[in-house]
């Protein structure tokens, strides 16, 4: 895909997604809203025994507070027995952010403040610090119970904040996020016209 802003490649792929509070009941937790993380396996887990967060999970949560932002995500009562991904190395377990419908539909800022804290913490691990490469599901909620998509971002830490722009459209009921679209720079020609 190509960002409307810049010329740079932006490296993320949609697929559909459960739909997060449907699987929540299925599993016994609680459902998430507004932002929250949730289990990288959420779709896949046999049972809530068996959801495994990424390894920075509680990290994430913490810059979040520092941000004014409260995690709601499914395991908000099970975090005393919550598993960390570094407990089964085997696992490839991604970070997944929730973003709910319920978010403020006059802002950008939460999704960047959650966007740019998860960045933060992400390129303090020193596995990022190397590579600079990440993997973060995000997880957007459309409107009208349409279910939800996932935008699996493979690429660069420090330019995970791109998807704020493509989180806030399908937030607000527009593309839908389902095919994979090239986005090319705005003509600088107006439509139907003959150019300069």
């Amino acid at each position: 895909m190509l960002s409307e802003q810049s010329e740079y490649p932006v490296p993320w792929r949609t697929t559909e997604y459960v739909d997060v509070g449907a699987r929540a009941r299925e599993l016994g937790c609680d459902v998430p809203y507004g932002i929250a993380l949730l289990p990288g396996n959420f779709a896949s887990a046999a049972g809530r025994a068996k959801l495994r967060y990424h390894e920075v999970a509680s990290q994430v949560r913490e810059a979040w507070r520092c941000v004014g932002l409260v995690d709601s995500g499914p395991g908000r009562k099970l975090r005393s027995k919550e598993v960390a991904a570094s407990d089964n190395p085997d696992q490839d377990i991604p970070l997944a952010v929730f973003f709910g419908m319920d978010l403020p539909s006059v802002s950008v800022r939460p999704v960047l403040d959650a966007l740019s804290m998860v960045a933060s913490v992400l390129t303090a691990d020193p596995r990022v610090a190397r590579t600079r490469e990440v993997r973060v599901d995000a997880i957007v909620e459309r409107p009208n119970s349409g279910g939800c998509v996932c935008l699996a971002y493979h690429g660069n830490v420090h330019e995970l904040v791109t998807l704020a722009k493509p989180i806030r459209e399908i937030h607000d009921g527009g593309p839908n996020g389902c095919e994979q679209q090239a986005r090319e720079p705005k003509s600088l020609c107006k439509e139907g016209g003959a150019g300069w």
